[in-house]
């Protein structure tokens, strides 16, 4: 397990969201960390603006945030958000169509090559642009690793923390390598089998970083 000892983080939205629902496990701490530190210490932290297209309100619980609207108030005072220009999402075009692919000594004779969901691509080639353009060299991306169905096959998702596995046949474009050489970190967290936007629980009293 690897935990961050950085202080600027583009966060992907699966560690917001998680956070918000109290389904952070073991990482809870460490999540806190970074946020209070982003609110008293005005730390950088930055979020793809996609996150606010994975709000959907039916499945918001109350938990952590006693409404939508103060779960998104919460994030937009504590991240620089990172809305996409038409260079960006042309790189997110590009990672998709990438093939990534595990070594032929390690895979199975029927496994196909996986591609990137959109989400992903997008989140990390936002992430590049603020390490790229921003310039933030030592830019750490935190994340989970949530197995879920591609978005776009019905295949598995290919694992972001786990790119340079399947960078085989995937081309030696400078964009693959990019995101192949890119920091990407997760909190410590304990496996888990079915992850989902929010559960259920008692409202905590104040938002993480807020007194």
């Amino acid at each position: 397990m690897i935990q961050s000892n950085n202080d600027k983080h583009f966060l992907h939205t699966s560690v917001l969201l998680r956070h918000a629902s109290g389904d952070s496990g073991e990482a809870e701490r460490q999540i806190e960390t970074i946020l209070t530190k982003a609110v008293v210490a005005k730390r950088r932290v930055w979020v793809s603006s996609i996150l606010f297209a994975e709000l959907r309100p039916s499945m918001f619980v109350a938990g952590r945030f006693a409404t939508l609207f103060e779960l998104t108030r919460y994030l937009r005072s504590l991240a620089t958000l990172v809305t996409p220009d038409p260079n960006t999402m042309m790189r997110a075009a590009r990672l998709r169509d990438a093939k990534w692919q595990r070594p032929a000594g390690v895979r199975q004779a029927d496994e196909k090559p996986r591609s990137m969901s959109l989400s992903d691509a997008i989140q990390i080639a936002s992430a590049l642009w603020v390490k790229e353009v921003v310039g933030v060299p030592d830019l750490a991306f935190l994340m989970f690793d949530d197995w879920r169905s591609n978005e776009a096959g019905g295949g598995r998702r290919l694992s972001l923390l786990g790119l340079k596995d399947y960078a085989e046949n995937a081309d030696a474009s400078r964009d693959v390598m990019a995101a192949v050489r890119s920091t990407r970190i997760k909190p410590v967290l304990p496996a888990r089998s079915s992850p989902h936007f929010v559960s259920a629980g008692a409202r905590h009293k104040r938002g993480p970083g807020v007194p």
